[in-house]
């Protein structure tokens, strides 16, 4: 895996987990929002890296 590639996944993984951190330390976390939301966010980032791995002639 690309070095690129590996650091937008982490960086995302860990603003993800950071933004969660903050919601629970502000409020309440509905904890079946954060279930349909992070196997969307998944995607995306799946989608990203897809993206970042295209050749560009």
């Amino acid at each position: 895996m690309n070095r690129d590639r590996a650091a937008f996944a982490v960086g995302v993984l860990a603003v993800a987990l950071a933004g969660l951190a903050l919601w629970g330390n502000y409020g309440h976390v509905d904890w079946n929002l954060a279930g349909v939301l992070a196997p969307a966010g998944m995607v995306v980032i799946g989608i990203g890296m897809l993206l970042l791995s295209r050749n560009r002639n």
